[in-house]
């Protein structure tokens, strides 16, 4: 960890990398472990990860805590991801069905808005400031730490998501309307 703050000129950026990797660096590793198995491509993963983050702390350094962490959450999945890969494995979509509860007497606006609310965490921030707040991707790549290429991946998986839910629900006789 040490050989990694030293590249940060002043004290109280080394000082932040520190609590940073502290409070960051289990949790990524138990992520990439989920995704690359535990071992030395877990390790690698997380290694490169804080590599990132220095090499990109200058453009970094503005954020919050909570928006480096999810940062480097970010980058650590990719970086996985990015691993499998190389070694020729793709992981599947996401086959995943969550069932949100829509009360029937609500708007179609304020129906949509409680189907988004109630989707997985990953995917629910970025419909929301794509579809609702009507940000660019870009800006939302920009907010929540992530390339416009992840952003456009989640909202591309989110968006399926919420038209099987749509359509489960009976608001969709086949069409998108996302």
């Amino acid at each position: 960890m040490s050989g990694f703050s030293m590249r940060l000129e002043r004290d109280e950026d080394r000082a932040r990398f520190t609590r940073l990797y502290r409070q960051t660096q289990q949790r990524l590793h138990r992520l990439a472990a989920r995704l690359l198995g535990p071992g030395p491509r877990a390790e690698d993963a997380v290694h490169d990860t804080f590599i990132k983050f220095i090499q990109n702390y200058e453009e970094l350094r503005a954020r919050s805590d909570g928006q480096l962490e999810r940062w480097l959450t970010a980058v650590v999945k990719n970086t996985a991801l990015d691993t499998l890969r190389r070694e020729g494995r793709e992981t599947e979509l996401e086959t995943q069905v969550w069932e949100p509860a829509v009360p029937p007497d609500l708007g179609e606006f304020e129906s949509l808005v409680t189907l988004i609310r109630s989707m997985p965490e990953e995917y629910r921030r970025v419909l929301e400031l794509k579809f609702l707040a009507e940000w660019s991707l870009a800006d939302i790549a920009g907010e929540l730490g992530l390339t416009e290429g992840a952003v456009k991946s989640r909202v591309f998986r989110g968006r399926k998501l919420l038209i099987d839910a749509l359509r489960r629900e009976g608001y969709l006789d086949g069409r998108s309307c996302v």
